[in-house]
Order: C-alpha cells, then structure tokens, then sequence
C-alpha cells in the first residue's frame, strides 16, 4: 500500500488545456519557469499506458459559447465529440522524470476560435508533481511564443491519492480533478475576452499505468 501511495502520488498523468481574446489592453505577464525543455531524463513511472482527459461542463459551456475548438498534436487524438482527448503514456512512448521533478509529455492541444482566427497551442506539455501538483505548457499564440512553461491547471496531493485503483496490468488514477489557474483565467481573459473562471473545475485526467502490455 506504501509504494502504491507512493506511485499515485508521483503519477499525476496527463494533461488539459486552456486559453482567451483580444482586448485593448497589454497582454498580462506569464510567469514561467526560469529554464523549461526536457531536461536529463529521468525514469518513468511504468513502461506502458495511457491517459484520457474530458473537459467539465463549465469548460465546455465556455468552449461553446466563445466558438472556441479544441485540438489535439500529435501524439495526443481528440476523443470524437471534440469534448477531450487521449494520450499515449510510458517510458516507451517517450514520458519521464525530469531533473525538476516533472512529468515530460510529447504532444499537446490547440485551442481555435475561429471567428477571429485566434489560435493558442499548450506545447510540450508537464506534469508537475512539486511544489504545486498540475498541468504545465509552454504557450504559443498565433504561432509566437509567449512563454516556455506556465502552469494551466492544478489539482492537489489528496486529491491524486484519493483516485487511486488497482487494475490488472499495474494501477490507474480514476477521474482526476484540474483546477483552473489565476494564470489561465488571466490570459483567456485577454486572448478570447471571456476568462475561464479561476479555480472552476477544467476537466479530469484518467492515467492507466501499465507494467505489461
């Protein structure tokens, strides 16, 4: 039970996504980690698996009513309501541990409004597992990068622990909470001019951890 807490906790798998419009005013400051990138690999938590992510109502009644489409990059694929998305996880799909104590993830999501062709993409993508458990990207806007690494979405060390379940091949996270950031809500604010509310629930993660194939 002891590893299994202890797998759970460093397991925060996955991954969300965010963003916002146009206004008069400057773009709000993006804190952002002083060096981000895949730094020395570190190992990961299992060799196979994989993670699924489905917005919440509230991010999907913002979605809708802003005419904001999410998207996927590869290796991530939209689930075919357009509502979430799935991700390959494991040191054989290229995932590990950083020196910074992060989750490393190829892939991302996009989020278009096409009414304004404004564009954000959340790539590459981390897991933080300290000091703040969440959902990091790097942020791009209409092909211009804004910053390196910002912290979209959090959850919190209970929450993780208590979605924990044993499966067949190794264990899984069940339904993990996102939480949206002061940072998030800040910049959908500016970008699509109606802000995500802070702290609102974004989505959950369901991160399957597999140690046979």
């Amino acid at each position: 039970m002891r590893l299994f807490r202890t797998l759970a906790a460093l397991a925060l798998a996955g991954a969300m996504a965010l963003t916002a419009a146009p206004a008069d005013a400057s773009p709000p400051a993006v804190p952002a980690a002083p060096h981000s990138g895949p730094s020395a690999l570190g190992p990961y938590i299992s060799p196979w698996g994989s993670a699924h992510v489905r917005v919440s109502d509230t991010t999907r009644q913002w979605l809708d009513r802003n005419g904001i489409k999410l998207g996927a990059i590869a290796p991530f694929t939209l689930d075919e309501d357009g509502y979430g998305y799935e991700l390959p996880i494991g040191s054989t799909a290229g995932d590990h541990l950083d020196a910074k104590g992060r989750i490393y993830y190829p892939g991302g999501v996009t989020l278009t409004q096409e009414s304004t062709g404004t564009k954000a993409e959340l790539q590459a993508t981390w897991i933080r597992v300290m000091p703040q458990p969440g959902y990091a990207a790097g942020i791009r806007l209409n092909g211009q990068q804004i910053s390196p690494e910002t912290l979209i979405a959090y959850t919190t060390p209970a929450e993780v622990l208590a979605s924990g379940r044993p499966t067949l091949k190794g264990f899984k996270l069940d339904r993990v909470p996102f939480h949206v950031t002061e940072d998030t809500a800040d910049l959908t604010r500016f970008w699509f001019g109606d802000p995500l509310p802070a702290d609102s629930l974004f989505g959950t993660l369901t991160p399957r951890f597999d140690y046979v194939p």
